[in-house]
Order: structure tokens, then C-alpha cells, then sequence
């Protein structure tokens, strides 16, 4: 089955709005057993839409679309789909009865909303208001989904996957496993992998890098091969790998507290409570973590965790001196068992002929035990060296932990 995913909407072509849903769909259907062939991307333009998902069922036997389907009025992707099926549309009692008992009253625009074409099946949504569509048709499916995320993964989940299993089931299931790895380049993983889909000539090999974190992508019809190669590539980086659902380094940093039942306190400076923000987008992160200091000026940095005037004036603010000072002034200040501080410049401006953008200094440890300090520079804008800061530092205390 050859499969497409249609992104409908202004705000994607022009870069208002990051499609994030191809990449959930995508997920989601390789993880049922299918696998998606090509994307596209329309405009809200009545014509543009029919004329593309017309093209797409042309060479697509699945085409699924997000967005267009609301209460306003560039909402029109249902309109374009009965265009194109011929299908008139009537009234759904069910689902205005679901819309009222939600939102209440039943104004012009939700009214449009429980009017659905005759010629297709009906998802119900349960989070917003515009219901999913299927519409099929000589071989061919079209289903229609909204655009608002949490609205489309709850449908897709409930509905849309039990549907394909039910009526398309994958005639040859594909199995895929990710793994993720730390503060490794493609150059680095390129050669081996090379080796690997020789050995394994059944497996196809993606690398997916990222700053401060590449992934590893798997893909076989064959599961025991799969499993055989992520074996082998975790062996050999085995130093580097480490495990999260979401692939996230924060991630796993968090579940390794929290099975050890450690606290983690940060001292940071050029992240600017950055780490603190990721950690913190982790449900449960009060079990672990107990908070950061964000000590950007020297004067809080003394105020605080009590580095010392002296240091300052003799190494600068950024130096392997202040950065060992901040670790042991979060020790102070807390009595957290791990700690991680961070001093650094991200630029663009604040360099020296000494000390070029994108330089850090990093101390971390375990309280009362000798710590790990290094310094590295970050590449890139300041963004990108903020980013990579974070996912080093997680990396590097991860690495710390395991060592005995």
C-alpha cells in the first residue's frame, strides 16, 4: 500500500506553523506495520486543494490529510473532498448532539461541523470539534483528519490505526527500532553501519543527528534482524548509549534519579535555567529535581553559591575555576546528591582572543565525591550552543553515574 500525508494550510507552507503531524503519523503507522511513502503540502486555496489531493490519490492508494476541516472559514478541505467523490452531505444528528452536550448551545459554525458527506465514514472528536472523514472509493482511501495536534492524536490513536488494522491490514508487517546515543557525530557511527548492512543486508540503516544527540534508526521486515544489528551498535558505543522513550537525554536522566531515588540541583549560567526548563517538562520531576540557580551575573554568583571575588577577578567568569566554585556553591545551597554547573559564552558577542564564542566550562559530580569538569565549545548560533550545552551536560552525568 502505497501511503501519503497531505499537510493543508497557509501556516505550514509558509513556515507559521512546524508540521509535527506527518512525523506523529508516521511513527504511529510504522509502528502498526506500514510505512509512509511521501508528504506533501497544500495551500488553503479551494482549487490547490482539490487539484492536490486529486494528484495524490492518483498515485497513492492512502492518502491522509491534516487540517482544513474547523469552523472557520478557510476550512475547507471536507468541501474539496465531496468535490471530488461526488458525495452530497446531511445533517448528523449524533454528532450535533456530542457538540451541545460539550459546548452547549449550537451556533452557525458548530452546526457545520456535524455536517458530514453522505459518501463518508465518520470519526468522532472527543477533544475539539470537527469530526474525521474516509471517504473510499474505487481502491482508493482518503481519510481526513483536523490539523489541531491533540485533536489528531487522539483520533488517529482511537480510530484511524484500528481502522487500517480492520480494512488494509499491512500484508508484510515492518519492524523498526530507534536507539539513541550522546555526543556522537555520523562520522563516527557512518563507517560502522556501513558494515553492519552487509552483515545484515535485510536491514536498511537511518541516522538522524541532532546537537549533542544521534539516532539510530533500524528498519527490516525481518524483527530477529533488527534486533541483532541495534545489539551490535549498542555494543560497540555502548559509553554513548542511552535509553528514553522519547529519545530525550533529559529523559533519561530523569529515570535514572528517580530509580536511584538522587536529587540533581543545577548551578547555571549560559544556559539560563534552559536544563532546569527541560527537566521540568518532565511529569514528576519534583522527585528528583530540586531546582536551579540561574547566576548570570557575577554578583549573584557570589551572592549565591558563594564563588569567590578573588576567582572572578583572577580566572573570569568563565573558567574551570568559577564553574568547580558553582558546583560546590550548589552543594551548599542545597542538599542535593548530584549537581551540574555550567559557565560559558553564547554569544554573539562577550568573546576574548582567549575565550571564542561558544566556549563552556562544566563541573558536575555526586556530593563528596570528585567531580568531572571539562571545557568544550559549542558550535553554531546561540541557540544551537545553549541546546548542545544541555544535552552535553545530561550526557556527561549519565556517564558519570554509571562509572563505579
Amino acid at each position: 500500500m502505497e501511503i501519503e500525508v497531505v499537510a493543508i494550510g497557509d501556516e505550514v507552507l509558509t513556515g507559521a506553523v512546524v508540521n509535527t503531524n506527518a512525523a506523529f503519523i508516521g511513527e504511529r503507522l510504522l509502528e502498526a506495520g506500514y510505512k509512509v511513502a511521501r508528504h506533501a503540502t497544500l495551500s488553503d486555496h479551494p482549487d490547490a486543494i482539490k487539484q492536490g489531493l486529486k494528484e495524490a490519490m492518483g498515485r497513492s492508494s492512502l492518502v491522509i490529510t491534516t487540517g482544513g476541516l474547523g469552523p472557520t472559514c478557510d476550512d475547507i478541505t471536507r468541501n474539496a473532498a465531496c468535490a471530488l467523490f461526488s458525495s452530497e452531505t446531511y445533517f448528523d444528528e449524533t454528532i450535533a448532539e456530542d457538540l451541545k452536550k460539550r459546548f452547549g448551545s449550537l451556533p452557525i459554525s458548530l452546526e457545520d461541523q456535524a455536517t458530514v458527506p453522505v459518501k463518508a465514514k465518520a470519526f468522532m472528536n472527543t477533544v475539539g470539534t470537527a469530526p474525521g472523514l474516509v471517504f473510499e472509493e474505487n481502491g482508493s482511501t482518503l481519510i481526513l483528519l483536523p490539523g489541531v495536534p491533540y485533536e489528531m492524536h487522539e483520533m488517529f490513536i482511537k480510530n484511524v490505526v484500528p481502522y487500517l488494522l480492520e480494512k488494509h491490514p499491512p500484508r508484510e508487517k515492518i519492524f523498526q527500532k530507534r536507539v539513541s546515543f550522546s555526543v556522537l557525530t555520523e562520522g563516527q557511527v557512518d563507517p560502522f553501519l556501513r558494515v553492519l548492512e552487509k552483515e545484515h543486508p535485510d536491514v536498511q540503516c537511518g541516522i538522524y543527528p541532532g546537537y549533542g544527540i544521534l539516532n539510530v534508526a533500524f528498519t527490516s521486515k525481518r524483527e530477529s534482524e533488527v534486533v541483532r544489528a541495534v545489539a551490535k551498535v549498542c555494543d560497540k558505543f555502548q559509553e554513548h548509549y542511552f535509553v528514553s522513550p522519547s529519545g530525550k537525554l533529559e529523559e533519561a536522566v530523569a529515570l535514572f534519579l528517580t530509580e536511584k531515588k538522587k536529587t540533581l540541583a543545577l548551578a547555571e549560567s549560559i544556559t539560563g535555567g534552559a536544563m532546569a526548563a527541560q527537566l521540568t517538562a518532565i511529569p514528576g520531576a519534583s522527585e528528583y529535581f530540586l531546582g536551579s540557580c540561574v547566576v548570570y551575573s557575577n554578583a549573584l554568583k557570589i551572592a549565591i553559591l558563594h564563588v569567590s571575588e578573588k576567582t572572578l577577578q583572577e580566572h573570569g567568569a568563565v573558567s574551570r575555576e568559577v564553574a568547580l566554585e558553582m558546583l560546590q556553591g550548589i552543594f551548599k545551597t542545597t542538599d542535593a546528591d548530584y549537581g551540574i554547573a555550567v559557565t560559558g559564552i553564547a554569544g554573539p558577542t562577550g568573546a576574548t582572543p582567549n575565550k571564542p564564542i561558544g566556549t563552556v566550562w562544566a563541573a558536575l559530580g555526586e556530593r563528596r565525591k570528585e567531580p568531572f569538569v571539562e571545557q568544550f565549545t559549542g558550535r553554531g548560533t546561540r541557540e544551537t550552543i545553549i541546546l548542545y550545552t544541555c544535552r552535553r551536560l545530561f550526557a556527561n552525568l549519565l556517564t558519570y553515574c554509571k562509572k563505579p
